[in-house]
């Protein structure tokens, strides 16, 4: 940077800092734009669908965790939904909720059980000696 000696190159230094300056308030406000933009499209719930899938492909073990979940929860749904039926009743509608929760535990907690077991023959513990 030049030493300013006179009223006319201090003007000109002035003019060119302010324009310096509006240029960078400008990549500022674009920078802030774009980075809203991107945060709208990531909470989209399809986009975070998509991430939350490619979380669960991506993860070891958490696919198996994903699909005892839904098994569990179909078997739940099924079993209130023959017992519960199209029902309008509060009592037996409760009554299938809670036996819904109780199912889809019980399918979600013996599942990995019911799958070695299927994997690995008859357990030990039932084999004759």
């Amino acid at each position: 940077m030049q030493k300013i000696t006179s009223a006319e190159q201090l003007k000109q230094s002035i003019r060119e800092l302010e324009k310096r300056t509006k240029l960078q308030e400008m990549a500022i406000k674009d920078g802030f734009k774009s980075t809203g933009e991107s945060i709208k499209e990531s909470i989209k719930p399809g986009n975070l669908l998509k991430a939350g899938m490619n979380s669960i492909r991506h993860t070891p073990g958490m696919k198996t965790v994903a699909i005892n979940t839904f098994i569990g929860l179909a078997v739940g749904f099924l079993t209130r939904r023959f017992i519960v039926g199209k029902s309008t009743s509060i009592l037996k509608r409760t009554l299938g909720a809670a036996i819904q929760a109780g199912i889809t535990k019980l399918v979600y907690n013996k599942l990995p059980m019911l799958k070695n077991k299927r994997l690995n023959g008859v357990p030990r513990s039932h084999q004759l000696h």
